[in-house]
C-alpha cells in the first residue's frame, strides 16, 4: 500500500482489539471504525491484523488451560491408583481432581476453538 497512514492505523488497531475483547461482531466493528476513518482498506487491514492477534492470544490461553487440565487428570489418576492399592479413600482424587481437570480441558478447548 503506497498510502499507508501509520497514525490512522495506530488509532484503529487498539479500537479493534478493544471491540474484539468485548465480543462484538464484525459488522459492529466496521461501523465503529467508520466513525474514526473513512478508508475501507485501512479498516480491513486493522481488523485482519487485530483478529489474527486476538485469536492467537485466545489459542495460547486455551492451550495453557488444556495443559493444566491434563496435569490435573494425570495427578488424579496417580493418586487414585496409589490410594486404591493401599486401601485408602480415593474419592477426592478420582472425582474431584479428575472433574476439575476435565473442566479445564473443555474450557481450554472452548478458548482454542474461539
Amino acid at each position: 500500500m503506497e498510502n499507508f497512514d501509520q497514525a490512522e492505523y495506530d488509532k484503529l488497531y487498539p479500537r479493534v482489539l478493544e471491540l474484539l475483547e468485548q465480543g462484538e461482531t464484525q459488522d459492529l466493528i466496521e461501523i465503529e471504525l467508520k466513525k474514526i476513518s473513512e478508508d475501507p482498506i485501512m479498516i480491513a487491514v486493522a481488523i485482519k491484523e487485530a483478529r489474527k492477534f486476538h485469536f492467537t492470544q485466545l489459542r495460547k490461553d486455551g492451550f495453557g488451560k488444556i495443559l493444566i487440565g491434563a496435569i490435573l487428570i494425570v495427578v488424579g489418576f496417580i493418586i487414585t491408583a496409589f490410594n486404591f492399592h493401599s486401601n485408602k479413600s480415593f474419592d477426592f482424587a478420582m472425582y474431584g481432581l479428575t472433574s476439575f481437570g476435565i473442566g479445564f480441558v473443555f474450557y481450554g478447548l472452548y478458548k482454542v476453538i474461539g
